[in-house]
């Protein structure tokens, strides 16, 4: 039987749970949530977003802390040593990195209390959409990176 890395197991299921957790709860709240906000009277609307706001940013903090933490320790572990000297894919990785940023900054604009960020609440709809065609990127990067050939022995 081949010797299975319980590390590499476990920080993966952590890549994947936070992935699913920021993917799967803005498109929730872009195609299910916000719509369903508009049948609510205009003045019961802040209390009852600032309910979903709270819980909301609980989750997007603790899949950007598994999403950052496993990332770069699988890049740094695994990927960086097995794709030694393929330009093209530490470029990708790169890509993929900075849109994973961006991707946390907004979703943190999104549920956060901030003033300076008030204008991104205000068109959630668009953010929330920036954020799920990101995300989709995001795992189609993922998925030509996994298609690179190894050079690590």
């Amino acid at each position: 039987m081949p010797h299975i890395d319980i590390l590499n197991v476990i920080v993966r299921w952590m890549h994947i749970v936070g992935a699913v957790i920021a993917v799967g709860g803005a498109i929730f709240a872009a195609f299910v949530l916000l719509p369903a906000v508009h049948p609510i009277p205009q003045e019961a609307r802040p209390s009852f977003l600032e309910a979903i706001r709270k819980g909301y940013a609980r989750l997007v903090m603790i899949a950007v802390t598994l999403l950052v933490l496993s990332g770069f320790f699988n890049y740094i572990r695994n990927e960086m040593p097995a794709h030694k000297g393929q330009g093209a894919y530490h470029a990708l990785m790169s890509v993929k990195i900075l849109f994973a940023f961006i991707v946390f900054f907004l979703a943190s604009a999104l549920t956060g209390r901030s003033p300076a960020f008030e204008k991104f609440r205000q068109r959630r709809k668009r953010y929330l959409t920036l954020n799920i065609l990101l995300a989709f990127t995001i795992l189609a990067l993922g998925a030509v990176l996994r298609a690179f050939p190894d050079t690590a022995p």
